[in-house]
């Protein structure tokens, strides 16, 4: 696996030079930025992810803490789970997966490690133990399911009022005439 001083010395410049270009932190000129970012594309460079979160304070990692239990439909919880691991990869994030029994001693241990940068939590109930905890982190969450109380949280749901009305009254089943 090639390292950043492989992909300098391809490159032709400093170690600090790739760093840069990586972090977009300094001004790299163009035709030099390019020429790194051949050497990394030709050498396959991925940068080492603690040193990343190291420099960056950064991990590039979202907890999602889904609910395993009986009576679960688990082909929709997976339609979820890929829906956020996709859109994660495509922002260049991973996915932690954690149980809902986990409960508040699971995000207290990824919230307090800096192991994740974000929290996505599925099946809120109304009244959740986890949301004192939840309002205490120093990290986004976003909680799919709605709380009795919803304040300083970002909560998304399902609106099922508007749903029942939206959606078409059959009377007869389908097919029968």
């Amino acid at each position: 696996m090639a390292t950043l001083a492989d992909v300098a010395r391809h490159a032709g410049v400093a170690a600090s030079t790739v760093s840069y270009v990586l972090s977009g932190k300094r001004s790299i000129s163009e035709q030099t930025r390019r020429r790194v970012l051949a050497s990394i594309a030709t050498l396959g460079y991925r940068p080492h992810a603690g040193a990343r979160a190291l420099a960056s304070s950064r991990s590039n990692v979202i907890a999602l803490v889904v609910p395993l239990r009986s009576g679960i439909y688990v082909p929709v919880l997976m339609q979820f789970v890929v829906s956020v691991v996709t859109t994660a990869r495509g922002h260049d994030h991973d996915v932690l997966l954690l149980t809902q029994d986990e409960g508040v001693e699971g995000l207290q241990r990824v919230s307090g490690t800096a192991l994740v940068d974000a929290i996505i939590v599925m099946d809120v109930e109304t009244r959740d133990t986890r949301l004192p905890v939840l309002r205490s982190l120093r990290l986004p969450a976003v909680l799919i399911g709605l709380p009795a109380d919803s304040a300083d949280l970002t909560c998304i749901d399902l609106d099922f009022e508007l749903l029942a009305r939206c959606a078409p009254l059959q009377l007869e089943p389908t097919g029968s005439r």
